[in-house]
């Protein structure tokens, strides 16, 4: 089996945890009225999810670091779609809660496992392009399978979005049955081993940056529904489709992040995309602060989540590329932890949208999402400035002498 066919593969199964992960934003308000809850409340289960997640991903990694990488992958798929069959079919809110926590875990096995196999499957030079082809699946996920799982909601209710997810986990998992041979061990990565490489220089502080980029987008993106509504009237059939626009965004910011992840430095370019982001995320604030709505507000909804998909979307594969050249003998680990912060971040980004939601609508959660990646920003640029200092320390320097002479020739 070719490489890229190795890749497409891995991003198969991303595809179908991205759709679960990210899903329930455009089924909230169905979701909320269907378990009676709120549309806050409902948001919550996006948070379980991820906190699961962050939580669970580095335990899980100790405990089934052993294991063979095969049969851990094949086994968490099947748990992940077993996890949304009983998804379909509870009624309780707090039993929901549960279901997700497990698909969470799953997850967890599954996406860091996938992402970590990259390094060893492609050469250096190639290692940009082919991590974003696997976070690709991700991406996708957010330009075909949340719209096209917004709308079957819609169409046939909630409960048959999360058995089409179901299907698409079993159908990655069969794939993986069929196709997918042996792979070469874990290196050894057990508790010592992890810790030793969060300390890794650069490492903590580029994990931060992932926390608060990924905060300040599910801030807005887990309430994203509600905000539409009430900033351009956006429901429906037409969430569906502006949906889809900001995942196609995403699919392009995601492959340009990985080609411009093998031309450009990482440090800059982190600058850059989060930047982005915090203007698009601003822009849902003003229009909520300034009252626009109607078709009005539907298009400029529509530019803010195209700059979104791609600025947002680019910083991954990107920030991939960069811990795995910060640590390049710990590569399988630091995208664990990366994993993990993406998901501590998921999870602090839904309360903080709770919070402004239930607080003051559509501009709270779109000024506090921009609050928090500000943060990002003025992260990036602070770790920017002292990659540069430490770069002009290492410089060498004019010998001694040669400073002599020319000063003795200056009056």
């Amino acid at each position: 089996m070719s490489t890229r066919a190795w890749l497409i593969l891995l991003a198969v199964g991303l595809f179908a945890i991205g759709t679960d992960g990210y899903v329930i934003a455009g089924l909230l308000p169905e979701m909320g009225r269907d378990l009676g809850v709120s549309d806050s409340d409902t948001g919550h289960l996006v948070s379980a999810f991820a906190l699961a997640y962050a939580l669970g991903a580095p335990l899980l990694a100790v405990a089934l670091g052993n294991l063979p990488r095969r049969p851990v992958l094949i086994s968490s798929l099947t748990v992940f779609a077993a996890a949304n069959v009983a998804a379909a079919l509870v009624d309780s809110y707090e039993t929901m809660i549960v279901i997700r926590v497990l698909s969470g875990l799953a997850a967890a096995v599954f996406s860091p496992g996938a992402v970590a196999v990259v390094p060893s499957l492609v050469p250096a030079e190639q290692r940009g392009r082919a991590l974003s082809t696997v976070s690709a699946g991700i991406a996708v996920s957010t330009a075909v399978g949340v719209p096209l799982g917004t709308l079957i909601g819609n169409a046939f209710g909630w409960r048959t979005t999360f058995l089409v997810v179901a299907a698409l986990g079993a159908l990655a998992c069969l794939g993986l049955v069929l196709l997918l041979p042996p792979l070469p061990p874990n290196p050894p990565a057990d508790l010592r081993t992890r810790v030793a490489a969060s300390r890794t220089a650069g490492v903590p502080s580029a994990l931060c940056v992932t926390v608060l980029w990924i905060a300040g987008a599910f801030t807005l993106l887990t309430y994203l529904s509600p905000v539409l509504d009430e900033v351009g009237n956006v429901h429906g059939t037409m969430l569906s489709i502006w949906l889809a626009i900001y995942g196609l965004a995403a699919v392009t910011g995601n492959h340009l992040g990985g080609r411009g992840a093998d031309r450009f430095p990482a440090q800059r370019l982190t600058v850059v995309t989060t930047t982005g982001l915090l203007v698009a995320l601003a822009s849902f604030g003003l229009l909520g602060s300034l009252g626009v709505g109607g078709a009005t507000g539907a298009g400029w909804a529509i530019v803010g989540l195209v700059t979104w998909g791609i600025f947002g979307w680019a910083f991954a594969p990107i920030q991939s590329h960069r811990l795995v050249q910060l640590a390049p003998e710990s590569a399988s680990v630091v995208l664990s932890l990366n994993s993990s912060a993406i998901y501590i971040g998921i999870s602090a980004g839904g309360f903080l949208g709770s919070a402004a939601l239930a607080e003051g609508g559509a501009a709270a959660v779109g000024w506090t999402a921009a609050a928090v990646e500000l943060l990002a920003v003025l992260a990036s640029l602070a770790l920017l400035r002292r990659s540069a200092r430490q770069v002009e320390r290492i410089m060498p320097t004019e010998p001694k002498s040669s400073r002599d002479s020319s000063a003795s020739l200056n009056p």
